[in-house]
């Protein structure tokens, strides 16, 4: 069992994270921390295989200087970022800091089960998204990316819970629909929000009706 630790100061991310992970038969998150003190405290005390680190934890110099921390002082512990910024000057300097993989916020669920299981027999993970930046040496924003026009993939689920949304929907709503908490709901109302790269739900909707993914 592959025993994962996710460190995040945001706590709907956390679940959201977790409810990605749970069911898989050889991952297991076994920590949850909010804070850089609470990871230290926890891999003093618990043998931990993967951390899923928020480089913005709560800056990113603390990110990167919790990352070197862990790969200095455990080893056996293997870091996957796990953040909303795509710099391919960050991401070379996350990967200078010891982390062996390098994810955004908006993975799947397989790129996800993918990373753990691939830090964790020894080797690095980085998807076509990450590798297409590194490529190209530049950053490769969500916002940008909305703003050309080039139509963001959405998984299945966000697909659904953009419709909700634009049918005017609670969150509680939606959940009772979808048969998910309402936590999962918020991961992919967020997760929507960064890949059409807008701030607020008003301009998610009108932007997904410019793109038509929604009439």
């Amino acid at each position: 069992m592959i025993r994962v630790l996710i460190a995040d100061d945001h706590n709907v991310f956390v679940e959201g994270i977790e409810s990605l992970i749970s069911g898989a038969p050889d991952i297991k998150v076994t920590e949850r921390c909010y804070t850089v003190e609470s990871v230290i405290e926890r891999l003093n005390q618990t043998a931990i295989d993967v951390v899923l680190l928020d480089i913005s934890f709560p800056q990113i110099e603390d990110g990167l200087n919790l990352c070197e921390h862990i790969t200095r002082l455990y080893p056996k512990t293997k870091v996957v970022a796990l953040t909303m910024h795509d710099d391919a000057s960050l991401i070379k300097r996350v990967v200078k800091k010891g982390a062996r993989g390098y994810l955004l916020k908006n993975t799947t669920k397989v790129e996800l089960l993918q990373a753990i299981q691939t830090v964790h027999h020894e080797k690095q993970y980085f998807n076509d998204t990450i590798t297409h930046i590194l490529l190209n040496d530049g950053p490769k924003t969500r916002k940008s990316t909305a703003g050309a026009g080039i139509k963001p993939n959405l998984t299945p689920r966000e697909s659904e819970v953009l419709t909700l949304i634009a049918q005017g929907l609670t969150t509680q709503q939606m959940a009772n629909q979808l048969f998910v908490s309402a936590k999962a709901v918020e991961f992919h109302r967020s997760s929507l929000l960064m890949k059409f790269g807008v701030p607020n739900t008003a301009l998610l909707i009108k932007t997904a009706m410019e793109m038509q993914y929604i009439d």
